[in-house]
C-alpha cells in the first residue's frame, strides 16, 4: 500500500513540476528582477520619471518579472555591465556601438518616440548646435575664437554628430574654438548656459529645445539652431542629418526566453488596440546602425594619418594600437641605455612634435586629475576610487571627463595607453 501511495505521489509531482507551472508558481511567490539601465542625459530623476511607464508595461506584459530603471551615465554604463548589474541596456546609438565593441550586446528593437498628433512616430534624431539669436552668430564658422559647451567627447548626438557638420566645415572644434567646455549630464544645463551667456555656443541631441519650450522654460525664438536643415516628416530643428534612434540591448547571457518575451512585447507596442498608456515611446524592429558605426570610427580615428587609415577602419585601430605599442618599447629601451651609460640624448633626434604635444597636455592637470589618473590606470572603477578619496562617484566621473578633455584622448582606452607610455600611470609629478 504504500508503494501504491508513493507511486501516486511521483504522478501528482510530474504533472505539477512542470516547466509552464513552475514559472506560474513564479508570480505567486515573488518575481524576478531585471534591470535595464536608461542613459540619463537629462538627470537622474528626469530618466527615472521618462522610463518609469516602459518598466510598468514590461511588469504587465511579461509573467513571473518586475522591471527596474537604472538611470547611467556614458561612464558608469560599462561599469555596471562589467560587474553584472544589468540585464538590459537603453542608451544612444555612439555609446551603443563602443559598447557592443566591449561587451557584444545585441539590439532587441529601436525607439520610435511619439511626436505630434499629425506627425509620424519618430525613428531617428541628430544634433542641435544653438546660439542665442541676440549673439549675430550665424555660421559655425562664426564659432572660431568663441566658447561651446557639449556633453562630453564620447557624447553622441551632444557631441560626436556636431563634430562631423564642423568637419565638414573644415572646422576642428578642438583647435578652432577658442573654449570647448565638456558640461556632462543634464543636457539642460548646457542651454541654461547659453542662455545666461557663460557660453556662445551649445550642442544638445535634436528635439531637447522643443522639450524645455513645451514645459516653459524657454523660448524658441530666443534662440538659432545652426547648419539648421529641414528633413521631411522631422518636427525638431536640427543641425545635419539624421540617425537611428536608441537601441533597446540586451546584454550577453541573459536567459533565451526573457530576452525572447521583453522583444515580443517591445514589438507588440506597435500592434492596433495595444495597451500602451503611459508610454512616450513606442519601439520598432531593429534598424542598422553601421551609419554610427561609421560615424563614430572616422571621429576616433581623426588623427590617424591617412597611411594607417586603410578600408577596414577597424583594421586601422588596431595598427593604431600596435604602433603605440612598439613606440612604447622602442623609446623604454632607449631611455634604459640612456641610464645606463650616463649619456645624455642625442640631440640630433630631437622628440617627434606629436609627442610633445601629447605630453604637454598631460602637464595641464591638476593634483586631483592627477590621483584619479593614477587609479584609472590600475583599473580602478569610479565607485572604488570615490570611495578612496572620499569624493562622490558624480565628482569621479566629472574628473574623468576632464581628464578626456585635457588630454584630448578619445576613449578611456585611450587615455590609459598614453598615460602609460609616457610614465604618468605611476603618479609621476607632472609640474605644478
Amino acid at each position: 500500500m504504500k508503494h501504491l501511495f508513493g507511486l501516486i505521489f511521483l504522478s501528482i509531482l510530474t504533472v505539477v513540476l512542470t516547466p509552464e507551472n513552475i514559472a506560474r508558481a513564479d508570480t505567486h511567490t515573488g518575481n524576478q528582477t531585471a534591470r535595464i539601465g536608461v542613459l540619463a542625459f537629462r538627470g537622474v530623476e528626469a530618466a527615472k520619471d521618462q522610463w518609469a511607464p516602459l518598466a510598468t508595461y514590461l511588469d504587465r506584459s511579461i509573467q513571473g518579472w518586475s522591471f527596474e530603471i537604472v538611470p547611467v551615465t556614458l561612464v558608469s554604463a560599462g561599469e555596471k555591465i562589467r560587474s553584472k548589474e544589468l540585464e538590459f541596456l537603453i542608451t544612444n546609438p555612439g555609446h551603443y556601438v563602443a559598447l557592443s565593441e566591449k561587451f557584444g550586446l545585441s539590439v532587441l528593437a529601436t525607439r520610435e518616440r511619439r511626436a505630434a498628433p499629425e506627425a509620424q512616430g519618430l525613428l531617428r534624431f541628430g544634433t542641435a548646435i544653438f546660439v542665442l539669436r541676440s549673439a549675430g552668430i550665424e555660421t559655425l564658422n562664426d564659432l572660431k575664437g568663441k566658447s561651446l559647451a557639449a556633453v562630453s567627447p564620447e557624447a553622441f548626438g551632444g557631441f560626436q554628430l556636431s563634430w562631423l557638420e564642423f568637419n565638414k566645415q573644415k572646422i576642428d572644434p578642438f583647435k578652432d574654438i577658442k573654449s570647448l567646455r565638456f558640461m556632462g549630464f543634464p543636457q539642460d544645463a548646457i542651454v541654461s548656459a547659453v542662455q545666461a551667456g557663460d557660453v556662445d555656443a551649445g550642442i544638445v541631441r535634436s528635439g531637447l529645445l522643443e522639450s524645455l519650450a513645451s514645459e516653459g522654460r524657454i523660448s524658441l525664438q530666443d534662440f538659432t539652431v545652426l547648419q539648421g536643415n529641414d528633413q521631411l516628416g522631422y518636427p525638431h530643428q536640427v543641425s545635419g542629418a539624421l540617425y537611428p534612434e536608441w537601441p533597446f540591448t540586451a546584454l550577453p547571457g541573459i536567459e533565451k526566453r526573457l530576452r525572447e518575451k521583453v522583444t515580443l512585447a517591445l514589438l507588440a507596442t506597435q500592434m492596433p488596440g495595444a495597451d500602451t498608456t503611459g508610454l512616450r515611446d513606442l519601439w520598432s524592429a531593429p534598424l542598422s546602425y553601421e551609419s554610427v558605426r561609421t560615424l563614430t570610427t572616422e571621429y576616433h580615428l581623426r588623427d590617424a594619418p591617412p597611411e594607417l587609415a586603410p578600408a577596414n577602419p577597424w583594421g586601422a585601430r588596431l595598427s593604431m594600437l600596435a604602433l603605440l605599442a612598439t613606440l612604447a618599447l622602442i623609446a623604454m629601451t632607449l631611455s634604459r641605455r640612456v641610464k645606463r651609460s650616463g649619456a645624455q640624448p642625442t640631440t640630433t633626434d630631437p622628440e617627434d612634435e606629436t609627442t610633445v604635444k601629447i605630453k604637454s597636455r598631460f602637464d595641464t592637470l591638476t593634483k586631483r586629475e592627477r590621483e584619479i589618473l593614477t587609479m584609472i590606470c590600475t583599473g580602478e572603477q569610479s565607485k572604488a576610487i570615490a570611495g578612496k578619496l572620499g569624493i562622490s562617484p558624480k565628482t569621479v566621473e566629472f574628473h574623468r571627463s576632464n581628464l578626456l578633455h585635457k588630454t584630448e584622448a578619445a576613449t578611456s582606452a585611450q587615455l590609459v595607453q598614453l598615460a602609460t607610455r609616457f610614465g604618468y600611470d605611476q603618479g609621476l609629478s607632472l609640474g605644478t
